[in-house]
């Protein structure tokens, strides 16, 4: 293609653009904010979930002092045997001291690792829920964003009339408290009178394609 075709083309749809009506331009923004802080705080299940696992935690915490109070009554009966030991005999115990303490240590870190992926099992369905009404409220609201003020260091200041927390608050206390292990829901289920819940329920729903379990 010539250069001069190539201009003639570009004038074409310059000329084009302009003329575009003002309603195919991209529609005036409309934004609110809330803080996910006090919306998780106030979120249905979460004083459950957090007393479930305050319970585990105690008990593992139990755990791991049993662990440290044996291996210190070794330690303790192992100091007053000492000097009746040879270099050799006490070679043997300190090793096996070393040993314990060492296996204690990372059944610690265990425990730990293990209180963490408890906690996130126990909060996932509430925080599936919170976002779901999120989306829900925005696609009501037709917000085209929606800013979390607990996690944006860069907001100094904002107009609370745009604060729609209680809006997303009052919204989730009329979901009942999920469970750990609740499989997520549908936006659209979120906000579906029963009656019509129960309609679409009695339609056979084909199972989505590529969808499997998540691997342990």
């Amino acid at each position: 293609m010539s250069y001069l075709a190539r201009a003639r083309n570009a004038a074409i749809l310059l000329a084009l653009a302009a003329a575009a009506p003002l309603s195919a331009q991209t529609a005036p923004l409309k934004i609110a904010y809330v803080n996910t802080r006090n919306i998780l705080e106030a979120a249905p299940g979460r004083p459950d979930a957090e007393a479930q696992l305050q319970k585990e935690a105690t008990l593992m915490q139990d755990k791991a002092k049993k662990m440290s109070d044996s291996l210190q009554a070794a330690i303790d009966e192992y100091k007053k045997v000492m000097p009746t030991l040879t270099q050799a005999q006490r070679d043997a115990r300190e090793k096996t001291l070393g040993q314990r303490q060492a296996d204690m240590q990372q059944r610690a870190q265990d425990m730990e690792t293990a209180m963490q992926g408890r906690q996130n099992e126990l909060m996932a369905p509430i925080l599936d829920q919170i976002k779901l009404v999120l989306e829900d409220v925005r696609v009501d609201g037709n917000y085209t964003f929606l800013f979390d003020v607990a996690n944006a260091s860069g907001i100094v200041a904002a107009d609370k009339n745009l604060d729609i927390s209680d809006r997303v608050i009052a919204k989730l206390r009329t979901i009942p408290a999920p469970k750990a292990g609740d499989a997520k829901k549908d936006a659209k289920d979120v906000k579906k009178p029963a009656d019509e819940k129960k309609a679409e329920d009695k339609k056979p729903v084909p199972a989505p394609a590529g969808v499997k379990k998540p691997a342990n």
